[in-house]
């Protein structure tokens, strides 16, 4: 991977996009002889974004560490979540790098995991995914997906809430028409909220900021810098509600077809991988949101517990309607 600054390497982590097509799969000879494999991962990230880069990172430990008998080739902006899903799942790719699709496909019940004002911090959230409540889930994924995930999940920033005021409490966003991902339970708990959320394509997210079409908006610091959303936002409230998360799934018939060992060096090394990748998101969080101020973006420290108190009534209505535990026993993971 060519050096670059660890600012510019994450910097990139807020773009996200993605299409196209192709093929991979393996080799192994009827003779029992191994022939090498080769695996080729759609990400629906584009080319340059930073979990593209490690995985790159990573592709090259793993050729190096199995003497090239296994051989990964990262494609970026392969196309949306569920095409490349359903591309590894039919074994056309070899496996995917996500975003939280496969929770939303394969365990809705679960959805809370990846959903607005129920976690503490990041910490907790990342339990969570490590729960008995999410096995139904990732067997389901591994059964009718055809797929598993490999590694734990890719930290990838917490999301906070811009908009030309300071969101200070729960109050102060009354009525404001706010842009959110097209996801239901999002959207009830904004709106549970007192917030009017619209669901807007993140590429015409920038003109219709501009042309107030909706009027505030909730991504990482990274996003808003990247997607330059802090020339039409004044103001970014450090609400908190959630991190970003991002995740590898590859085929079953291509682990399964992995020597164990392979298989292992193919875990482990893209473990560490993210571990490290996700520190490094961490701890550039601040200089992005640094950078926010002195590009004239006002920082905004709100009152948390205020908000977290504000969401507990949409949250147990979302629980109680569609999702498997209750907020309670959630919340004491």
């Amino acid at each position: 991977m060519p050096q670059q600054s660890r600012r510019s390497f994450v910097g990139k982590l807020g773009v996200i996009g993605g299409a196209g097509a192709l093929t991979s799969l393996a080799g192994c000879s009827g003779d029992g002889s191994d022939s090498g494999t080769d695996i080729v991962i759609g990400s629906v990230f584009p080319s340059g974004h930073v979990i593209n880069e490690m995985a790159t990172s990573w592709s090259e430990t793993v050729a190096e560490e199995t003497s090239d008998r296994v051989s990964i080739t990262i494609e970026p902006a392969f196309g949306g979540e569920a095409e490349v899903m359903e591309q590894t799942r039919i074994g056309s790719i070899g496996g995917t790098i996500i975003g939280t699709r496969w929770v939303i496909d394969y365990d809705p019940e679960n959805f809370w995991v990846e959903s607005p004002f129920i976690f503490d911090g990041w910490e907790q959230q990342r339990r969570a995914f490590e729960t008995d409540y999410l096995d139904d889930g990732r067997q389901r994924l591994k059964e009718d997906g055809n797929q598993e995930l490999v590694g734990p999940p890719v930290y990838r920033g917490y999301r906070h809430t811009s908009g030309n005021k300071a969101f200070n409490t729960p109050e102060d966003i009354q009525g404001v028409n706010i842009r959110v991902p097209d996801l239901s339970p999002w959207v009830n708990i904004w709106e549970g909220l007192g917030a009017s959320p619209t669901t807007v394509a993140f590429d015409e997210l920038y003109s219709s900021l501009q042309q107030g079409v909706v009027d505030a908006q909730e991504n990482p610091a990274e996003t808003v810098l990247s997607a330059s959303l802090n020339e039409v936002q004044s103001h970014y409230t450090m609400t908190r509600h959630l991190a970003s998360t991002g995740w590898f799934t590859i085929n079953n018939d291509i682990l399964s077809g992995l020597s164990e060992d392979d298989r292992s060096v193919v875990r482990d090394t893209l473990s560490s991988n993210i571990e490290e990748l996700s520190t490094s998101i961490s701890e550039s969080e601040s200089d992005a949101i640094d950078e926010l101020e002195s590009n004239g973006m006002n920082i905004v420290e709100p009152d948390r517990d205020a908000w977290l108190s504000a969401a507990e009534e949409p949250l147990k209505a979302q629980f109680e309607e569609t999702w498997e535990p209750s907020l309670e026993e959630v919340r004491n993971i």
